[in-house]
């Protein structure tokens, strides 16, 4: 190989680096307020899951990144019976989370109570869409669940 040959090789090899290649996110990336505006494609209150006993619906969620890897997600829920066995039960709730940014996914683990008998997280997987971040993962929830991003963190 001529080093005229070499050269340029070596020249698109590096072109192809350093434009083919993005820089993975970070927490600095994903820190701030996402609020959720669809799930499936469908404008809140909607459906977010159902199981053999109870449906909930969704009324607004909230999720909350730190620059530290911690955060928290508050959400207003109802809970309607399956079977119309009794009225439908609104509530409030908020706990802590952990997320970790690995390539260009946000893995999202809900904070365990104490005594409490948890399935392993992540609980939520997302990526960075446009003007927020888009669920693909998300246990049980019907997808995607597409969130909004309100304010950065400072």
């Amino acid at each position: 190989m001529s080093a005229r040959r070499l050269a340029r090789s070596i020249a698109l090899v590096c072109t192809t680096l350093l434009f083919g290649c993005g820089d993975s996110l970070g927490p600095g990336d994903v820190a701030g307020t996402y609020v959720l505006q669809r799930v499936a494609g469908d404008a809140l209150p909607t459906l977010l899951y159902t199981t053999e006993f109870v449906k909930i619906r969704v009324f607004a969620d909230t999720l909350r990144f730190k620059l530290d890897g911690r955060g928290s997600i508050s959400t207003f829920r109802e809970s309607e019976p399956v079977k119309g066995d009794g009225p439908s039960e609104p509530f409030r709730w908020q706990t802590g989370l952990s997320y970790r940014v690995v390539e260009d996914r946000i893995e999202v683990t809900f904070d365990c109570p104490p005594n409490a008998s948890c399935v392993k997280g992540p609980h939520i997987l997302l990526r960075e869409a446009r003007a927020g971040l888009v669920a693909d993962f998300a246990l049980g929830a019907r997808l995607p669940l597409q969130y909004r991003l309100v304010s950065r963190a400072n």
